[in-house]
């Protein structure tokens, strides 16, 4: 008996409910745990607690997580999702805490688990974050608030329990610019533009201990301070407190000890027509009295970039400033920084070549290591070094140990302890806005192959075919070379590499490639099968701080991605190696909303331009194919259907919201969503048969102002509704997620519907909402259309006289899930066999739940038991509450944060599906048997001892059989 003849029957066996087994876990699956791109001012290494001898890696991302990262090995040690804005980062020495701000909350975490300590929420928009170590009050946090009519004010929380303890208002109305403080006491720095040019620099200074004015002081410059070339930094030291401000046309820095009146004067050198672009300026103390600090500026030219750094030491008690290291100039990107230990300072320099210590004792350089990066290092794409974070340790007279944290302009991050990379952290991977499956390899190249001989004619695809089969022999010294590693990898598990991408032996189909684009304009390419690694990478646009790239989608085709950007831009990216093929922007149809494509007449892609108000346009001398019919979505209220012809497109329906009503959503059907049988199996062998249409959608639309959601089944060729279903007493506010799939689809939404409003039971909560389609409610009946000798959908008149159709019959259940579900799709087989998992993301859960099919079933028996005939067919009694069974976690014990879509393709084993989460955060892949691997053998499966046995068999074989046949030649020869 074959085995395809066997899957109906083990369809109906009890089978394991488990998404991932914990066998399988972080083998078959793969995690990347992002933060996001680190911020400079945000970052740095902290030891968690006064026992900790090791220090881990702190940072605040911009992406608003903030993160602990063990410098040894980069994993993440902790992580916790703050909100969106821009964040501000500093540690409390002695106390086991660090405090964060943003947008308006300060929190207090435990340095070493993560966990929230105490937070306060303030009316206005916090600006500053200072923590101060010991001052006569107690340790305490303290925070510059500004608001849009209030003015800004100084408050300072307790270190411990977050307890406001003052507040300090100041009602000048001056522009504030930030606090400081140190042993001296606590600062708070302002300006307004001067009388005739320039600024003045108002410093209040304030008892930290009761927040009480104790001075003014006013400081004169001559930058306009408001101005874009000129900036103002705030540093502080335990000892004392800069403010330091420059004008980059002038080349100089100005200083000045916060409490004095000395304004000190730092020269930077610069060339005739050479002009600073960037100043970084950090400080560091290492004994009382004195202050290091380090100014790194990024100088520019006509034609050149180049870097330099200078060491500048402030005596506080002579109150004289000297320049004690200069660190010669260098081309190309590069980073400085500071790091003490013992009492000295210690400058790092790190390039793309090497990485340069040097001390402020020394004249020449301490050490110097060239860079030995790894693979995993993007070496070949060129990067600034925006900045590092390191620590120095002296190990004797001449040696030391130089780690430093280094963020690339990509948005990468990587450790480099002297020279050679500990580890990397893909962080340009987060913010993916959109992602497809690429198949690549031997397969995709034989299709490709194909494809091209059914579009020639007889003789030339002969040819062609012939030189096809005479290229095979080619790679037969590439398939010898790497048969041991696939021997040993098929029978020992080692892990087998390829030497070249572009074709690779993948007999189950786990090896498929991810094409991602992110927010950053960024496309990758990862390897499913590898653990996701990064194949390629091409950064494809550059985008400023605030922009972010919108995607409208992603379609590969063979080996070539076709990428449309919102605006009309599109670009074509070799699926091998990501070269950009073609890049190019329909410029000229400014009202362009979206491009879509359909086969045309010879079978190729045709592009359909959808204009904002929902109108198509077809390119001028190329025609579609006469029975194709698009859908487009002009705005939140009207959807049309157009019929597309030799001649120009003709509007076939439309469907317009009623008042007040907002479209959500449309959905149908995925593109690869194959049925493998027309109706559904009765325990009592009867058939009930589905209602299948690969033209129907699923509409979402919400009133806000009745707090309902409705939900219409549409047929997309004639415009026909089928069904229609409203939901009363819906929160509008939260997310409405909905697939469909098959004959069902499925929603979730919250329900405030209490007692006494529709129905006499409580059904206030988050619901799944389930439904199926069939031609009849009786089995054996293919419903009104069975006896009518044609129908159409498209010209209804054309159904037989006398046959009424009144649509398919729905059969719906509800479920009461403890989460809200923010996204759905279904898993897929090549063949549809395998029946379907409910893939549910859950944001609070961190999790991507595969709920099997047989649990969504609406056709379970409600309030009694199943019947023989009903439990022989799989059904069990229904309960109205889902719970999330942890077994249906694909991701395991992981935490997946942020994920906004999931996408899934079949592999080439009919009992597996291949399924990817991507988002703003975490990227995660795995793939699923929804009713186990029966096409594949377990690992508990030993094929050394298959193949021992069967060598000991054909030895065996071998020895015996001579000795058999002498046997029957002798009895032969004696019976006669």
């Amino acid at each position: 008996m074959r085995l395809i003849d066997l899957l109906p029957v083990l369809c109906l066996l009890p089978h394991p409910l488990t998404a991932t087994f914990a066998d399988d876990a972080y083998h078959v699956d793969f995690h990347h745990v992002l933060l996001g791109a680190p911020q400079p001012r945000a970052t740095f290494l902290h030891r968690p607690s006064a026992a900790s001898k090791a220090s881990l890696l702190y940072t605040l991302s911009n992406r608003s997580v903030l993160g602990a990262v063990n410098p040894r090995d980069g994993l993440v040690v902790w992580r916790q999702q703050l909100g969106n804005g821009n964040g501000l980062l500093k540690p409390v020495f002695g106390d086991n805490i660090i405090v964060s701000a943003i947008n308006r909350t300060v929190q207090a975490w435990d340095a070493v688990e993560g966990r929230l300590v105490w937070d306060w929420t303030s009316h206005e928009e916090i600006k500053t974050l200072e923590v101060s170590q010991r001052d006569g009050g107690g340790r305490g946090v303290y925070i510059l608030t500004q608001g849009a009519r209030s003015g800004a004010s100084v408050r300072k929380l307790s270190a411990h329990s977050g307890a406001l303890v003052w507040e300090f208002h100041d009602e000048s109305g001056n522009m504030p610019q930030g606090l400081s403080i140190s042993a001296q006491g606590l600062y708070f720095v302002t300006s307004h533009s001067a009388i005739l040019q320039g600024s003045k620099i108002k410093v209040i200074i304030l008892n930290p201990s009761d927040g009480v004015s104790l001075g003014v002081m006013s400081l004169s410059t001559d930058a306009d301070l408001s101005d874009d070339d000129s900036t103002l930094t705030l540093e502080s030291t335990n000892f004392s407190s800069l403010v330091v401000w420059s004008d980059r046309t002038s080349n100089s820095l100005r200083i000045n000890v916060l409490g004095t009146n000395k304004i000190h004067v730092a020269r930077l050198p610069s060339e005739k027509d050479e002009s600073i672009e960037t100043l970084q300026i950090t400080t560091s103390a290492t004994e009382e009295g004195a202050v290091d600090l380090l100014v790194h500026c990024k100088i520019r030219t006509s034609h050149s970039t180049s870097y330099l750094a200078q060491l500048y030491r402030l005596d506080t008690v002579s109150e004289s400033l000297k320049m004690v290291y200069h660190l010669p100039k260098v081309q190309g990107p590069a980073a400085v920084s500071i790091a003490t230990y013992e009492g000295n300072t210690y400058l790092i320099r790190t390039t793309r070549r090497d990485v340069t210590l040097f001390s402020s004792t020394s004249a020449r350089h301490l050490g110097q290591w060239l860079l030995r990066l790894k693979g995993h290092s993007p070496s070949t794409i060129a990067y600034d070094i925006p900045f590092t974070v390191s620590e120095v340790v002296v190990k004797g007279k001449s040696s030391y140990a130089v780690r430093s944290a280094v963020l690339l302009s990509t948005g990468d991050w990587e450790m480099i302890q002297n020279g050679e990379d500990l580890w990397f952290r893909p962080e340009s991977l987060s913010g993916v806005v959109a992602a497809a499956w690429a198949t690549t390899g031997g397969h995709q190249s034989l299709a490709k192959e194909l494809e091209t001989e059914s579009h020639s004619g007889i003789a030339e695809a002969y040819f062609h075919r012939i030189k096809r089969h005479a290229r095979g022999p080619k790679k037969l010294p590439q398939w010898i070379q790497g048969l041991p590693e696939r021997i040993a990898h098929s029978l020992l598990g080692i892990e087998y590499r390829p030497q070249t991408m572009g074709y690779r032996r993948d007999s189950f189909g786990f090896h498929k490639t991810l094409i991602l684009a992110t927010d950053s304009g960024g496309v990758f390419a990862l390897d499913a099968g590898s653990n996701g690694k990064i194949l390629w990478r091409t950064q494809v646009s550059v985008l400023g701080k605030a922009k972010l790239w919108e995607i409208e989608s992603i379609e590969v085709s063979i080996d070539v991605a076709l990428i449309r950007v919102v605006g009309g831009r599109e670009l074509q990216v070799r699926v091998t190696d990501g070269t950009v093929l073609d890049d190019r922007l329909n410029s000229a149809e400014v009202d362009l909303k979206m491009t879509i494509t359909v086969p045309n007449m010879s079978g190729s892609a045709l592009p359909i331009r959808v204009k904002t108000d929902g109108a198509v346009t077809v390119p001028q001398r190329r025609h579609s194919r006469l029975d194709t019919t698009i859908v487009t979505r002009d705005d939140d209220m009207t959807i049309r259907g157009w019929t597309l012809s030799t001649s120009e497109p003709k509007l076939a329906w439309a469907f317009l919201a009623q008042p007040n009503e907002r479209i959500m959503s449309v959905i149908a059907r995925p593109l690869n969503d194959p049925v493998a049988s027309v109706g559904k199996a009765l325990g009592d062998r009867n058939v009930l048969y589905k209602f299948l249409s690969p033209n129907l959608l699923v509409i979402t639309s919400v009133k806000k102002d009745t707090s309902s959601a409705s939900f219409y089944i549409l047929d997309s060729i004639s415009g026909r509704m089928l069904h229609t279903l409203t939901h009363p007493a819906v929160d509008v506010t939260q997310p409405i997620a909905s697939v469909f799939s098959e004959n069902w689809f499925a929603y979730a939404v919250f329900s405030n519907m209490t007692k006494g409003a529709m129905t006499e039971a409580a059904t206030k909560g988050y619901q799944v909402v389930v439904s199926e389609l069939y031609e009849s409610t009786a089995a054996n009946d293919r419903g009104p259309m069975d006896s009518a000798s044609n129908s159409a959908y498209l010209h209804p008149s054309a159904v037989d006289a006398g046959v009424h159709d009144d649509g398919p019959h729905i059969v719906s259940q509800t479920y009461l899930v403890p989460a809200a579900v923010s996204f759905m799709t279904v898993t897929s087989t090549a063949q549809g066999i395998t029946p379907r998992s409910l893939l549910c993301v859950v944001p609070t859960l961190n999790s991507v739940f595969a709920i099997p099919r047989a649990i969504t079933d609406p056709r379970r028996p409600t309030g009694r038991d199943a019947t023989s005939i009903e439990a022989e067919e799989g059904l069990f009694r229904h309960e109205a509450a889902l719970e999330f069974d942890p077994k249906w976690a694909l991701n395991h014990m992981r935490e997946i944060q942020d994920v906004q879509g999931v996408i899934t393709s079949p592999s080439i084993l009919e009992s597996t599906s291949l399924v990817f989460a991507f988002g703003n955060l975490d990227l995660f892949g795995t793939r699923i048997a929804p009713i186990g691997g029966f096409d594949m053998l377990g690992k508990g499966f030993n094929k050394i001892q298959l193949i021992g046995t069967v060598v000991a068999l054909a030895i065996g074989t071998g020895v015996l059989a001579p000795l058999v046949r002498r046997k029957q030649t002798d009895s032969r020869w004696k019976g006669t």
